[in-house]
């Protein structure tokens, strides 16, 4: 018995010094450079490595050489069952402004072991708090919204593309 401790002890000890040591801005160029195969390009002012994570600030993300979307802050969390990315003060273009409200104030993404072939989000806004998940196998997105004061007033168009549930919730679905 304690030999079968002491190993479990050991594997666990390794893998956290694993993931520990695992060179987490080399991941994020490696993201990086695949998703310029997409024509998505992402810069960043200054990169911060974590024990188990990484944290950037003032990012900038552009799309076909248009600048989409600017990040105050963005934190990620990996651990060998559970993974996270924070992102907070997403401020999209003002292309966008007519369909919704420029402003995100949080993002959160989750990647469980748990459920792997699911990765869930939350985000709230001045668009309202939304709740989704996208589920790798079919490549289907669900979004579950909860629309603000100010989305049911100026963004009209966009809610008709949203669906509306009895309890006065709307969802999109859409698959890839």
């Amino acid at each position: 018995m304690v030999k079968v401790l002491k190993y479990i002890g050991y594997v666990l000890f390794f893998i956290t010094m694993l993931l520990f040591f695992l060179p987490k801005t080399n991941l994020y160029y490696l993201a990086q450079q695949e998703m310029q195969k997409y024509e998505v390009n992402i810069s960043q002012a200054k990169i911060e490595e974590k024990a188990f994570g990484l944290e950037m600030e003032h990012i900038t993300i552009t799309y076909k050489g248009i600048e989409s979307a600017e990040i105050q802050k963005l934190e990620s969390a990996f651990y060998l069952f559970y993974n996270t990315l924070n992102v907070y003060s997403i401020e999209l273009s003002a292309l966008v402004e007519s369909y919704l409200p420029r402003k995100i104030k949080k993002l959160q993404v989750i990647y469980s072991v748990l459920q792997p072939l699911q990765i869930n989000f939350e985000a709230e806004g001045e668009f309202g708090f939304a709740e989704g998940t996208f589920t790798i196998a079919t490549r289907a997105l669900l979004v579950h919204l909860k629309p603000s004061k100010i989305f049911l007033k100026e963004y009209k168009n966009s809610l008709r593309v949203l669906k509306k549930s009895e309890n006065g919730e709307y969802y999109y679905e859409k698959s890839f």
